[in-house]
C-alpha cells in the first residue's frame, strides 16, 4: 500500500485518545491538542502512516500565536473597513464626475441642437433676403437710364 493509500485508509476523525501518556489535555476533532497543564517537551508518536516523531509545541507558544493571529485579524479588519470607506468616497466621487460628464453632455447636445436650429433659420432668411434682392440689379439698371436721361435733359436745358 502507497503512503497516500494509507493516509486515506486512516479515518481523519477517531474517537478522542490520549496522544501520549502521561501528556495531559484534549486532542480536538481537527487534531489540535490542547494541554491542561504545563508538560515537559518531549517527543510524542502521533497515529501517522509514516509514523514520524514531532515535538511537543509550547501551548504558551500556541496562546501567544493565538493572541498575535486576533491582533493581525483585527488589523485586517480595521484595514478592510478603512478601504471600504475610502472606496465608498471613491465610488461617489466617480458616480459625480459621471453625473456631472452625462449633464455637460445632455447640455452641450442641446446647445448644439440649439445652434443647428439657429443656423437653419439664419440660412433660410438668408435664402429669402437673395429672392428679396433679385430685382435690384434691374431697379440699378432702371435708376442708371434715368439718371443718364435726366443729365441728358439737363444737357438740352442749359
Amino acid at each position: 500500500m502507497t503512503e497516500a493509500a494509507a493516509v486515506m485508509a486512516v479515518p481523519r476523525f477517531a474517537e478522542e485518545q490520549p496522544v501520549a501518556p502521561g501528556l495531559e489535555g484534549t486532542t480536538l476533532r481537527d487534531g489540535r491538542f490542547i494541554a491542561s497543564k504545563q508538560q515537559p517537551p518531549q517527543q510524542i508518536l502521533l497515529s501517522s502512516p509514516s509514523g514520524c516523531l514531532i515535538p511537543v509545541v509550547d501551548p504558551q507558544a500556541l496562546q501567544d500565536l493565538g493572541a498575535l493571529a486576533v491582533q493581525v485579524a483585527a488589523q485586517v479588519d480595521e484595514l478592510l473597513r478603512g478601504m471600504h470607506g475610502r472606496l465608498q468616497a471613491l465610488t461617489a466621487l466617480s458616480v459625480g464626475c459621471i453625473q456631472t460628464y452625462r449633464d455637460s453632455v445632455e447640455s452641450v447636445g442641446e446647445a448644439v441642437d440649439t445652434s443647428i436650429r439657429s443656423m437653419y433659420t439664419l440660412i433660410a432668411r438668408c435664402e429669402e433676403l437673395d429672392q428679396e434682392m433679385k430685382p435690384v440689379p434691374d431697379l440699378a439698371k432702371r435708376i442708371r437710364d434715368l439718371k443718364s436721361a435726366l443729365e441728358r435733359l439737363e444737357g438740352l436745358c442749359k
